[in-house]
C-alpha cells in the first residue's frame, strides 16, 4: 500500500511539473491538487481501518483468554490437541466400535497410526501424565463375549474386535509407563476424548448410505471456560463407565497360535 502511494503521489508530480513547464493553468492545476488530497485521505483511512482490525484481532483474543473459547464442530485434528496439551496433564479417550468391529469405512489409517504415535510419544516423554483408554462396545456384545468381558480383546472383524491399527497401539500401550487399557459397556454411542481438565471433544459419525457403514465426519470440541457444565457432564459418562470397566490383560490377533477361549480360561 505504501508503494501504491508513493507511485501515485510521484505521477501527480509529474504531471504538475509537467504543467508548470507549459503555462499556468488553474484548472489543471485544481484538479492536482485535489487529486493529491484523495490520494493522501485514503492512504489515511487505509492505515486506520488497519489498526483497528489489529485492536479488534488483539480484543479478541483477550476476551477468548478470560472468558474462554466457545463449543465449534470441526475436522478431527486429535494430534494438534495432544500437542497444545499442557505438561502433565491426562488424557483419557472412551473409544466406541460398533457391533460389526474392525476398522471404520473411511478413516485413514496413515492419521491414526500418527496420532496414536504422537500420544504414546508424549506419554513417554513425561508431557502427559496419564492416558487411559476405554475401548467400549455394546451392551449385547459384551453380553455375548465371554473372552472379551475377561479382558481380552481380539483384532480382527465381527463384533467385539478391534482394527489391527488400534490393536498393535494397544500393544503397546500395555508395554508403556503411565497407560492403561480397559474394556467397558458403551454409555454413549460415541468416541469421548478429554485433553486434560479443559478441553473434551465428542467425534461426529455419520452413516453412508450406498455401504450402510459408518465413518468419522467431524469432532464438537468443548472447552472450559465457557463450557464447563458440558464437559462436567462427559466426565459422568466417564465416571459412569468406570463403574463397568475391566482391565485389558491381553491382545489377540488373527495369527496368534493360541485361541481366544484358551487365553480365557487362563
Amino acid at each position: 500500500m505504501n508503494g501504491l502511494f508513493v507511485l501515485v503521489l510521484a505521477s501527480l508530480m509529474s504531471v504538475a511539473f509537467a504543467a508548470f513547464q507549459v503555462h499556468l493553468d488553474i484548472q489543471l492545476w485544481v484538479l492536482i491538487l485535489i487529486g493529491v488530497g484523495v490520494a493522501i485521505s485514503g492512504y489515511v483511512m487505509f492505515e486506520i481501518a488497519l489498526r483497528y482490525m489489529a485492536s479488534s484481532e488483539a480484543r479478541e483474543t483477550e476476551w477468548l483468554k478470560r472468558v474462554g473459547t466457545p463449543a465449534r464442530l470441526g475436522p478431527i485434528r486429535i494430534a494438534e490437541h495432544i500437542k497444545a496439551m499442557s505438561p502433565g496433564s491426562d488424557y483419557t479417550a472412551m473409544f466406541y466400535y460398533e457391533s460389526e468391529g474392525g476398522l471404520r469405512s473411511g478413516q485413514n489409517e496413515a492419521a491414526l497410526r500418527e496420532n496414536l504415535g504422537i500420544l504414546l510419544e508424549r506419554v513417554k516423554q513425561g508431557s502427559v501424565r496419564e492416558y487411559k483408554r476405554i475401548i467400549c462396545f455394546n451392551h449385547d456384545v459384551l453380553a455375548n463375549d465371554q473372552a472379551l468381558r475377561s479382558g481380552v480383546l481380539r483384532v480382527g472383524e465381527g463384533p467385539g474386535t478391534i482394527d489391527r491399527v488400534m490393536g498393535e497401539h494397544c500393544r503397546l500401550m500395555m508395554k508403556t509407563k503411565g497407560c492403561s487399557l480397559f474394556v467397558a459397556p458403551a454409555i454413549a454411542r460415541s468416541t469421548v476424548v478429554f485433553f486434560g481438565a479443559e478441553t473434551a471433544a465428542v467425534i461426529i459419525e455419520a452413516s453412508e448410505p450406498d455401504t450402510g457403514g459408518r465413518s468419522n465426519a467431524g469432532s464438537f470440541f468443548f472447552c472450559d471456560p465457557p463450557n464447563g457444565e458440558i464437559i462436567e457432564e462427559l466426565r459422568q459418562m466417564e465416571r459412569e463407565t468406570e463403574r463397568r470397566m475391566v482391565a485389558v490383560h491381553k491382545i489377540v490377533f488373527p495369527e496368534d497360535k493360541v485361541s481366544t477361549a484358551e487365553v480365557a480360561a487362563r
